[in-house]
């Protein structure tokens, strides 16, 4: 390999699901990838600030909901205590509500489980970087929500 050609960091996953499958599921599509590796993974907000601690992922794959808990609540936390963290919220939830909150909360990137496992993967390298990323999908929420801001609308 010539020197000019840069080799990326591999991103460090730590996975944040109350459902053990699909914990399962999303390290099976991760593990085919050489840019991506998952440290760890978390049923519970609690066990993923345990997790944050032991593991220091790069990068955190969190529902919106964990069981009773809030991702957007453990985002929060994340960020002010791991700023150098990203945070991807991968979800079933397309609800601009919870997309601005994530938004607000410092999230760097914001899937629909709908989307392919490339997709995914594409999504942990772009945050990992430093970069942010929305699902396709969720783009008409964002335009309008600044349409809103722009005639002084609510925040």
């Amino acid at each position: 390999m010539s020197p000019s050609v840069k080799t990326r960091d591999q991103a460090r996953v730590l996975l944040v699901d109350a459902s053990p499958f699909v914990l399962h599921g999303i390290q099976e599509i991760l593990s085919k990838s050489p840019h991506v590796r998952v440290v760890a993974t978390a049923q519970s907000t609690a066990d993923a600030l345990s997790a944050l601690e032991t593991s220091r992922p790069t990068v955190v794959v969190s529902e919106v909901q964990v069981g009773r808990a809030s991702g957007i609540d453990l985002c929060r936390t994340i960020r002010e205590s791991y700023p150098k963290t990203s945070v991807l919220f991968f979800t079933n939830r397309d609800d601009q509500h919870l997309l601005r909150s994530a938004i607000l909360a410092g999230a760097q990137g914001y899937l629909l489980k709908k989307a392919s496992a490339e997709a995914v993967v594409r999504g942990i390298e772009i945050v990992s970087a430093g970069m942010a990323i929305m699902d396709p999908h969720l783009v008409p929420h964002i335009i309008s929500w600044v349409r809103e801001q722009g005639r002084g609308g609510p925040f």
